[in-house]
């Protein structure tokens, strides 16, 4: 092989590597690949009514307004320029939506409305744990009642009064307890314990009672289930039975419904002004009057009571007694209220009251030099004093529900005694314990 000059072979590596550069670079044969179509139309979406709302945008939509006295849903849509036909779909729903047509002062009625202005939502709470949802379903509004998931916890208190505190009322706020649930305690022993007239230092009480909790959060208070006051030496214990007729009271340890026919103060949380005495000097008159009955004063609008079921014989005015009202209960007993700033709706004449209802409110008319109640206690037309006239007995539970009421309320005495650091309850033989005994 003849030999070739070096830079011949130069050259001819120099061509090569640039022939294969370019063989390189060149497209490779294409291959077959599926292909699809691509549409360029946009599809549109069906107009919904009700449109998806995310969940952190749901409460934005809603709009939150607060009922004012007088207001309903006729005068509210009015306001807010909803048609009227609207409210009547609504109404037509049926018994769901009954709690509609009375809407409570002070609560908040919650409004949804789309851009367009058009009503979609509507929700109502009469109480912490409902919530009344109507919302619009196509063309149609649907209603749905949402309950929370409650838990109830058994809290207890104890109290007493003393010279900082010398009232029901300041003695169990000293003690943490709600207005709620002090009121309620003063339901419980009204009928043999005159918190205007009997309380002493030294008196003391305590209760079990209920707190209602929703996700970890006190949401307000329940009822009394069990209570014991100690009023000028003498103790007085209540606890709650509900029958089996599902009717539900207070009664004694030993079955006595604390229920009597009459309550011992017509006016709540008042102080006694002037109590019962023959022999007043008259504070107009300035000479000496009977005073046949008891003065409680209170502000002016203080709702007064019925203290016993009865009939209104007397409702009018006169210079003395300004505005009054007489009640008839049965043939024994009478009972009046005077200086009224006015009377209740509907008490007139020959009205039929029950035991507890407003018949009036706290003025001065007549003579009168301050507001106050004046009220009077008759037996067979005799004046007696409200304080210590004795009432009827209360009735006792039926023969045949005592072993449930036992059954019921002994674990609440045992309670009851023991935050008290009384042992004074035993805990009552139920059938269960009997069969185990055997």
């Amino acid at each position: 092989m003849n030999r070739y000059p070096r830079s011949h072979i130069k050259i001819a590596f120099f061509l090569a590597s640039v022939l294969a550069v370019v063989i390189t670079t060149l497209p490779a044969k294409e291959k077959d690949v599926a292909r699809f179509p691509i549409l360029l139309e946009v599809e549109v979406t069906p107009e919904i009514t009700e449109p998806a709302i995310e969940t952190e945008d749901y409460e934005s939509q809603w709009t939150e307004l607060s009922i004012a006295p007088g207001d309903n849903l006729s005068k509210i849509f009015k306001r807010l320029g909803l048609p009227a036909a609207n409210l009547q779909e609504i109404v037509d729903i049926g018994p769901e939506v009954a709690g509609l047509r009375r809407i409570l002062p002070g609560k908040e009625l919650g409004i949804r409305v789309s851009h367009e202005g058009k009503l979609i939502g509507l929700r109502y709470s009469p109480n912490v744990l409902t919530t009344l949802v109507v919302q619009r379903k196509n063309d149609t509004f649907e209603a749905q009642k949402i309950r929370l998931n409650t838990e109830y916890i058994t809290a207890y208190q104890t109290a007493t009064i003393d010279k900082e505190a010398p009232s029901l009322y300041l003695a169990g706020k000293r003690a943490g307890l709600s207005d709620n649930i002090i009121m309620q305690l003063s339901y419980v022993f009204q009928w043999d314990i005159s918190f205007a007239l009997d309380m002493r230092q030294g008196d003391s009480f305590a209760l079990l009672y209920e707190e209602i909790y929703a996700n970890g959060k006190k949401l307000k208070d329940g009822e009394i289930l069990a209570a014991s006051f100690s009023n000028m030496g003498k103790a007085h214990t209540a606890v709650r039975y509900k029958g089996p007729g599902g009717r539900t009271d207070y009664y004694t340890p030993d079955g006595l419904s604390l229920r009597k026919a009459f309550i011992r103060d017509p006016v709540h949380f008042s102080h006694v002004s002037s109590r019962f005495n023959l022999r007043r000097l008259h504070p107009i008159h300035k000479r000496v009057m009977p005073h046949r009955g008891i003065d409680y004063a209170a502000n002016r609008g203080t709702p007064v009571i019925a203290a016993g079921d009865g009939k209104v014989s007397i409702a009018r005015q006169n210079n003395a007694s300004g505005k009054y009202v007489v009640l008839q209960h049965g043939q024994q007993y009478t009972t009046k209220y005077l200086h009224l700033s006015r009377f209740a709706k509907g008490i007139r004449t020959g009205t039929a009251v029950r035991q507890g209802q407003t018949i009036g409110y706290v003025g001065s008319t007549g003579w009168a030099t301050a507001p106050h109640l004046h009220f009077e206690f008759l037996v067979s037309g005799v004046h007696r004093n409200p304080r210590t006239v004795k009432l009827p007995k209360a009735d006792p539970i039926p023969a045949n529900d005592i072993s449930d009421f036992r059954n019921k309320t002994s674990g609440l005495l045992i309670q009851l005694a023991a935050i008290q650091g009384k042992t004074g309850y035993a805990r009552l033989e139920t059938p269960e314990d009997a069969g185990a005994s055997e």
